[in-house]
């Protein structure tokens, strides 16, 4: 391979999640989706960047501009998303390690036993990191102890974020 191809190309952008994030977090197949994790960054309170990780069953994208958010209410990315309104996503999907930015407010507490925030966020910016000579093949990933508990927790949480407006 010559080194001249060796040379990564700027990340793609675009204002709006491609179709292949709108399907892969519609709030559909969780049992297949099982494993696979979203990196959440958000910017705490000293500034420094706060990772945590969620589901297919805590984000479901309501169409190409706008994804519904639910993260444990007591949490660092809870309070971090309600006092910056900032977030990003960062996923593998289709070959490409995507990277979403976008602006959230939230919008109810939950009151059941779960205690989650649910955030509605807009997509300001995509990137698609990609070179010619690598295919992103995997993200984060993990096993789930209770599978079927999971999944139906999950089922939940996307007919709440659903249903919240």
């Amino acid at each position: 391979m010559n080194m001249d191809t060796l040379v990564q190309k700027a990340p793609e952008t675009q204002t709006q999640l491609p179709h292949v994030l709108v399907e892969y977090l519609d709030g559909t197949k969780l049992n297949d989706r099982v494993g696979e994790a979203i990196c959440v960054t958000t910017v705490d309170s000293a500034g420094w960047p706060h990772t945590s990780l969620l589901s297919v069953g805590e984000i479901l994208a309501i169409d190409a501009g706008h994804v519904r958010l639910a993260t444990w209410k007591h949490s660092g990315t809870a309070a971090n998303i309600a006092k910056t309104g900032r977030v990003s996503l960062v996923l593998a999907r289709d070959h490409v390690l995507w990277e979403v930015f976008a602006t959230a407010t939230r919008l109810t507490d939950t009151d059941d036993d779960q205690g989650l925030a649910l955030f509605s966020a807009a997509v300001v910016k995509v990137r698609a990191h990609r070179v010619d000579y690598a295919e992103v093949l995997t993200g984060v990933t993990y096993r789930l102890l209770d599978r079927a508990d999971i999944v139906k927790r999950w089922t939940s949480q996307i007919a709440t974020l659903r249903a919240v407006k």
